[in-house]
């Protein structure tokens, strides 16, 4: 699924459940570009495509679903999204001797913090957040989205790719609606 579409469905699920989905206005070439050469790798083209269309949106809009949770995940703009990257290197140290609670999945490497991850979503101010994966190992894929999630502290596989997380995304936020739209009240 492309993420225009991707937005055109979740637009409708909105205003089903009488909300309205806001997005940022779409990010610039230049801006793509400039994240681009400060990453030292391309963007994923489903990311790209998304960016293009809207540069993230407000932390009260949850935009994006992990199958199998309950919780929205709201669209991190280029800026918010180097800015976490910034913290989750900063604070990878804090997790040096931490053991995963189970063992982690073979497609992800190892670590709290890879140059290879980039941030693209979270939740509650980052207690979980989306990550694109540009550094997966031998058994995974390019682009793979993986999930960190505060408490317990873990690392998980989420979908093969961008275009996968969509699709998950949508069936999920369909079905459930009242757990990731927002009130109508809570609009204002």
């Amino acid at each position: 699924m492309e993420f225009n579409a991707y937005r055109e469905a979740l637009a409708e699920i909105y205003l089903a459940s009488e909300g309205q989905l806001e997005l940022s206005s779409s990010a610039s070439i230049a801006e793509l570009r400039d994240i681009e050469n400060d990453l030292g790798f391309s963007l994923d083209p489903g990311l790209r495509a998304a960016w293009l269309e809207a540069d993230g949106g407000p932390n009260w809009i949850p935009v994006f679903a992990r199958p199998g949770y309950l919780s929205g995940y709201h669209f991190l703009s280029i800026e918010a999204a180097t800015a976490r990257r910034r913290s989750m290197k900063r604070n990878a140290s804090r997790y040096a001797d931490y053991l995963d609670p189970r063992p982690r999945d073979p497609r992800m490497g190892a670590g709290w913090f890879n140059e290879g991850w980039l941030p693209f979503a979270e939740l509650d101010g980052g207690t979980g957040i989306l990550i694109q994966d540009y550094c997966p190992t031998r058994a995974g894929a390019l682009g793979q989205i993986i999930a960190y999630t505060h408490d317990p502290d873990e690392m998980s596989y989420v979908a093969p790719s961008f275009e996968d997380l969509l699709e998950e995304s949508i069936a999920e936020i369909s079905a459930y609606p009242e757990e990731y739209i927002p009130e109508p009240e809570e609009f204002d």
